[in-house]
């Protein structure tokens, strides 16, 4: 069966998503962030799943994430910071694939873009580089640990999922604190 999960990997499933809602909870959001972030979570996760599972991300899941994310940003009178998210995810990955020749595949390119709507250019920015460093920090983890040989792949789209939840719920401090830097 093809859409069969194990409970186990249910179970798995709906823990991480109480777990990202609580932090959506968390993060100091008003009730329309609140109610659009949790709708982004769940897609998030979905995304996440389909890729680890199937080594895939589906055009299908793509158009419904960044035709919710148009609509979602047009009431939120941010389409402008949206297109701009999504030409940035897209460029940057598309040049990273083109570089790679071919490591990071066209649905990742095209995922960065539909999340890209979400978060706007400075959170589709933020999400990309912890996309690297959390895909990195695994990645040294399972080849120091032999669960992991050199030519492995590991499928990008839950580390791109997981920088995309973390941009949305601490970008806004993130971006701050970067500022004072300043």
């Amino acid at each position: 069966m093809v859409g069969y999960l194990p409970l186990r990997a249910r179970i798995i499933i709906v823990l991480l998503l109480v777990l990202m809602l609580f932090g959506l909870s968390m993060a100091d959001l008003d009730h329309l962030e609140l109610v659009r972030g949790g709708l982004f979570c769940v897609l998030l996760l979905v995304m996440a799943v389909i890729d680890f599972r199937t080594g895939l991300l589906p055009d299908k899941g793509n158009l419904y994430l960044a035709g919710l994310g148009l609509m979602m940003a047009g009431v939120m009178g941010e389409a402008q910071d949206a297109l701009l998210g999504a030409l940035l995810g897209a460029a940057l990955l598309f040049a990273l694939r083109t570089l790679s020749r071919g490591g990071i595949g066209l649905g990742d390119v095209k995922y960065a873009a539909a999340f890209g709507i979400w978060l706007g250019w400075q959170g589709t920015l933020l999400a990309l580089a912890l996309s690297f460093a959390l895909g990195a920090c695994l990645a040294l983890v399972l080849l120091g640990t032999g669960r992991l040989g050199r030519r492995d792949r590991l499928a990008f789209g839950p580390f791109l999922s997981a920088g995309a939840y973390l941009s949305y719920i601490g970008g806004a401090a993130f971006w701050s604190a970067y500022e004072v830097l300043l």
